[in-house]
């Protein structure tokens, strides 16, 4: 296969931003192993993959086991990880977010009146388009003090009223470096099981840095030049081609 190519795309992925060990931790755990436990071999085979030495490794899980987000127990010599309860339901909750289908997501949306300025609500699901006003998915649920609107249709101008300029431009490169690996690979059947890891962990490190950070709206609510709803499209796409490969496998590898 061509391995240049491989290196360059995941490269360019590691380039979007900055690159979190901890984070991207939490991505391996979320995407490969949610609901079991990841040996240190091949944790380590995998992190060495995206080009993350041992010593940042062992840092960043001292970090998750300090914040309750895994936890960690020998078996023989080899150490054995686990997302704990906790960042298993954390995990778990951001997972309809980031795995969400095209058709499934952005189906509605709705408009908030805060009986209050200077209310603090979190991002993930409510972006605050006036004061005391905030836009939010049809699924979000309605805060204490809040008054649901319907809005009978979403002006053209209204994306502007939350997107950032940093948001628009992360989510024009995430599209372009995608675009890229779409039309690079489109044969799965190249890559060892190490590589499709390696390729899916970045790739959704890549989308959940931004698809989090922003509540789930119709791609009416947004700016014209609003890439985000294309990258889920080509982020699901890529996912199907590139299967979840089995743990062993990647040990092997």
């Amino acid at each position: 296969m061509p391995e240049t190519a491989y290196d360059q795309s995941i490269a360019a992925l590691s380039d979007l931003g900055p690159m979190r060990v901890w984070s991207l931790l939490v991505t391996v755990f979320g995407d490969l192993a949610q609901d079991t436990a990841l040996d240190g071999p091949t944790l380590s085979t995998i992190m060495a993959g995206i080009g993350i030495k041992p010593e940042a490794t062992r840092v960043a899980l001292h970090r998750l086991r300090s914040d309750g987000w895994i936890t960690s127990q020998k078996t023989g010599r080899t150490s054995l990880h686990q997302l704990s309860a906790r960042g298993y339901e954390k995990s778990a909750a951001a997972s309809p977010r980031i795995y969400g289908r095209p058709d499934q997501m952005g189906r509605g949306a709705q408009v908030i009146l805060m009986a209050e300025t200077g209310n603090t609500l979190d991002p993930v699901d409510y972006a605050q388009i006036a004061p005391r006003l905030f836009i939010a998915g049809a699924d979000a649920p309605l805060p204490d003090s809040g008054m649901q609107m319907q809005p009978m249709d979403l002006p053209t101008w209204l994306g502007a009223q939350f997107e950032t300029p940093s948001m628009r431009e992360a989510y024009k490169a995430l599209h372009a470096t995608l675009l890229e690996i779409d039309e690079a690979f489109p044969d799965p059947a190249i890559f060892t099981p190490l590589q499709k890891a390696v390729l899916r962990v970045m790739i959704v490190h890549g989308w959940r840095r931004q698809t989090l950070k922003h509540p789930d709206l119709p791609r009416a609510a947004h700016s014209p030049d609003w890439r985000g709803h294309d990258c889920r499209a080509l982020v699901m796409t890529l996912l199907d081609r590139f299967e979840r490969p089995a743990l062993n496998a990647i040990k092997a590898a």
